[in-house]
């Protein structure tokens, strides 16, 4: 399955991508009061904004590594949500709640929605890797992707279900165990639109 990621990303860019995911999810233009209110009033774009701190800080000479893991382990005290240092996160991050979230060192792609109570690990200390999650992907709340499984680009995951196998590109993983299934209708852009209903392993999506 090919994965389309993208590689190039600074921490600045990141950010800029985030808060683009943000203004379009609340249907808002990106001004500065919109990003004052993000970083000031808005627990989901600060714990975003938290793991940018952290990709900086790693970049400090000397001290990096201990100044990455303090603002880690204060982001995890702070909104009860842990995603590992080993991570990596792509920019246009979404976590609109961002409580009760576990990533462990998973590849998560560009413009990526992320809800609460959300787990992403590995099925035993064996195993090979974290999860692949591809551009676009959409993780509703209580959801499980556990293994060395790849989620495919603008695949959603419907909430409570418990994935462990590849979800294929514009696919829907529901149910738990999670069966496949093709979505109803491909998106025009990865950022999904504010309007879209939030599917449960009990609806059609």
């Amino acid at each position: 399955m090919e994965l389309h990621m993208e590689v190039r990303e600074t921490p600045l860019s990141k950010i800029k991508a985030d808060l683009k995911m943000f203004a379009q999810r609340e249907r808002k233009r990106l001004s500065f009061p919109f990003a004052l209110r993000m970083f000031l009033l808005t627990p989901g774009f600060q714990f975003v904004f938290s793991l940018r701190l952290q990709e900086m800080a790693a970049r400090i000479p000397l001290i990096g590594r201990l100044l990455r893991r303090i603002i880690w382990w204060a982001s995890c005290l702070c909104f009860s949500s842990e995603i590992a240092i080993g991570a990596t996160v792509g920019g246009g991050f979404y976590t609109p709640h961002p409580f009760g979230i576990v990533v462990g060192t998973a590849t998560i792609g560009r413009d990526v929605t992320i809800l609460q109570n959300v787990t992403i690990g590995r099925t035993s200390p064996d195993s090979e890797r974290d999860a692949i999650i591809g551009d676009g992907v959409r993780i509703y709340a209580g959801a499980a992707v556990l293994g060395a499984i790849t989620l495919g680009r603008n695949a959603v995951v419907a909430a409570n279900s418990v994935v462990l196998k590849d979800v294929p590109d514009d696919c829907v993983a529901i149910g738990a165990p999670a069966t496949i299934r093709p979505r109803k209708s491909a998106p025009t852009s990865t950022a999904a639109q504010p309007s879209e209903l939030l599917p449960s392993a009990s609806q059609d999506v």
